[in-house]
């Protein structure tokens, strides 16, 4: 089920310390993400979670929770701060509200556990614990999310696209950023699972939106696409090629709303 000794050995951790902190709470604990999905990259790729409780976490336990998590990203596991997940009670997910706060731990260095507003792209990640997730605590996660249409998927995907990524597209200010080959490479194969998942009705892995809308889009984005698979962290491109990065998100919001 693990790729590799890190990847066990920082879910291990976390599973026994979420069950140790909040006890009976704890309903179930699922891991989503690309090990659901099955496309995992030890390189690149972050460990994601769902905590799911009975109620909302308490002030106490959240202080504990945060603790816990700092704790854990002391350890030497290179995971460590490679991290995400949120704690979300059962009744919020089956009568889910975009812009609610719950407790979550974002990946990267210094980050730490906080009440943060989730987005309707959790709708997404709804399905993939229901239909895909793997179980580490608690039941069949089929018998606590109800199903999700295909509607649901898309009406989440066009919010999604609409509010955040073609909203931060329009306010770009700082232009240092928006070189940085490994955000503009994340940025690209976003979009390309946004547009597999309003056509499939369903949700994949980045490396899977990837190959199909190479197979299905036509140019100038398909040679988008394919030179983005050589950007990586660190890397630098030039403003030309970041227009293209802009063109292509805002491209894909007017395909989807065209189609909508």
């Amino acid at each position: 089920m693990y790729p590799n000794p890190d990847v066990q050995e920082i879910i291990e951790t976390l599973v026994r310390q979420i069950k140790s902190v909040l006890a009976d709470n704890l309903e179930g604990l699922y891991l989503k993400g690309s090990l659901a999905l099955g496309d995992f990259n030890p390189e690149t790729s972050d460990v994601d979670l769902l905590v799911i409780t009975k109620e909302l976490v308490s002030g106490e336990d959240f202080t504990r929770l945060a603790a816990m998590h700092e704790q854990i990203q002391r350890l030497p596991n290179r995971y460590t701060n490679d991290v995400e997940l949120a704690y979300i009670p059962l009744h919020a997910i089956l009568n889910f509200r975009p812009r609610r706060e719950y407790p979550a731990l974002e990946r990267g260095a210094g980050e730490k556990l906080k009440w943060k507003a989730l987005g309707a792209n959790w709708v997404l990640e709804f399905w993939t614990v229901r239909e895909r997730g793997v179980r580490l605590f608690g039941p069949d996660p089929k018998g606590l999310i109800p199903p999700i249409s295909k509607g649901e998927m898309v009406a989440a995907t066009r919010q999604v696209l609409r509010e955040d990524w073609l909203e931060w597209v329009n306010t770009w200010d700082n232009p240092d950023w928006r070189t940085h080959a490994g955000e503009m490479r994340f940025v690209v194969e976003t979009m390309c699972r946004v547009l597999y998942t309003v056509a499939q009705g369903e949700l994949s892995s980045k490396p899977k939106a990837v190959r199909w809308a190479q197979e299905t889009l036509q140019e100038p984005w398909r040679s988008l696409i394919a030179q983005s698979q050589s950007w990586n962290a660190g890397g630098v491109l030039d403003k030309a090629t970041v227009a293209q990065v802009e063109a292509f998100v805002r491209w894909t919001a007017e395909r989807l709303q065209d189609e909508s």
